[in-house]
């Protein structure tokens, strides 16, 4: 089968502004967009940058936008012609590429409450059943960042919210101990609760909606 990928490029380093490039691929039809971009790199254009690292859907680290719409390129089938982008409002660093330190860091930064550990020895007692369900399914996030992506407000307000990954981390962590902490309730009730972070989300698990919804209201509780 012949696809048509039209690639976004853009070098920081030496472009003035991004751009698109076409390559045409032979590959098998039911092979998957991360395959194509693979064979793109390995006989057209090694300078192609883009991520990945398991390829079984299991790190999300190749999480992309294929004609508008987000997805993981290890899962998505390829079409016969598909425009390739990185996911949008997340910093680049390369043609499909995006820095998911600098966005994994900066929830860090303004959420500094989620690097202090629990006591692990009190978890047990304090979680029931429902909860570790709960917190199963909550830790069942690929951690891809369309969640992140899709985030308006995330868009306007960069510098002050931590985005729906980090209101997950939150949930999460509320589950663990169950305890107040400072600052946490402001940044959960920057959430406009529009649903597109879990509307894009690729995960499986239906988790996302369930907890963000239970964290704002317990803030308002």
């Amino acid at each position: 089968m012949k696809t048509k990928l039209i690639i976004h490029r853009f070098n920081p380093d030496s472009d003035k502004g991004p751009r698109y490039e076409a390559f045409k691929v032979d590959i098998d039809a039911g092979e998957t967009v991360l395959a194509a971009l693979i064979k793109v790199y390995e006989e057209l254009d090694p300078s192609l940058s883009f991520r990945f690292a398991c390829g079984k859907l299991k790190c999300g680290e190749c999480a992309l936008m294929v004609n508008k719409f987000p997805c993981l390129a290890c899962e998505k089938k390829i079409e016969s012609e598909m425009t390739i982008e990185p996911l949008p409002n997340l910093p680049l660093i390369k043609d499909l590429a995006i820095d998911r330190s600098s966005v994994l860091n900066r929830i860090f930064e303004l959420a500094p409450l989620l690097r202090k550990p629990s006591d692990a020895a009190s978890v047990a007692e304090i979680m029931d059943r429902q909860d570790v369900d709960t917190y199963v399914r909550f830790t069942s996030c690929l951690e891809c960042l369309t969640c992140q992506s899709a985030c308006p407000v995330l868009k306007k307000k960069p510098d002050h919210f931590v985005g729906p990954l980090g209101l997950l981390w939150l949930a999460q962590l509320k589950l663990i101990d169950g305890a107040e902490r400072a600052g946490a309730k402001a940044l959960v009730e920057m959430c406009s609760g529009c649903g597109r972070c879990w509307k894009v989300c690729p995960s499986k698990v239906d988790f996302l909606e369930e907890a963000i919804t239970s964290l704002a209201n317990e803030e308002k509780g």
